[in-house]
């Protein structure tokens, strides 16, 4: 199998990210890999917005939303560097954010529940956006409630069930485990696999005499 070109789909949470990375083979969309990857030091709080900032001075508390920011951020760019220096990666595709940003001021985001709510899940999120964005990749959203075997099926022009079976063979190439973050990830990958593989068809007939 020669992979071409390859979407990692990223299913995120505090602490942590499932990627799976789907690829081409000419026109056919295949496994390529499966990773679930640390987004933090195992010593500090994953959702410090949340719990601990709300029980600390604001000068503490900054220190440590700072110290946890470095943390993810290292974590997040070592870990798509290395997917990238292992497979043909050119777009990364993950959830979008409830809000485009937060505030710059903590004692800001700390006194509005919806943003101290969204803060840590931003906080993994956006890091990873960030470091996909660094590293040149292009950087896709899917909207936080969407049906992710819809758009699959939509970009590949396929039915919603063939989708779902294909994911289901990735799931047995890959092996167990493969839950619904894994299967959500790949139905991710898959809509921009998808947009690729009609991109190159069009290419290749264009060419053809």
């Amino acid at each position: 199998m020669r992979v071409s070109d390859a979407v990692v789909g990223a299913a995120v949470h505090y602490a942590r990210a499932e990627f799976v990375i789907v690829g081409m083979d000419g026109i056919t969309p295949v496994f390529v890999d499966r990773r679930r990857v640390g987004l933090i030091d195992e010593c500090l709080p994953i959702a410090p917005y949340h719990h601990e900032a709300l029980k600390l001075g604001i000068r503490a508390a900054s220190e440590l939303v700072s110290l946890v920011k470095r943390s993810v951020a290292r974590h997040a760019a070592e870990a798509l560097s290395t997917l990238c220096a292992s497979y043909p990666v050119s777009v990364l595709i993950l959830a979008a954010s409830p809000h485009d940003s937060l505030p710059e001021s903590l004692e800001e985001i700390l006194k509005s529940r919806p943003l101290t709510f969204a803060a840590d899940g931003m906080l993994y999120r956006e890091s990873l956006a960030k470091a996909a964005a660094d590293l040149g990749l292009d950087v896709r959203r899917f909207p936080r409630r969407a049906d992710l075997p819809v758009l699959a099926a939509e970009s590949l022009g396929m039915d919603v069930s063939a989708v779902n079976a294909l994911i289901a063979r990735f799931g047995r190439e890959a092996g167990p485990p493969w839950r619904k973050d894994h299967k959500l990830a790949a139905a991710a990958a898959l809509s921009v696999v998808g947009r690729k593989i009609r991109e190159f068809a069009t290419v290749r007939d264009s060419s053809c005499p």
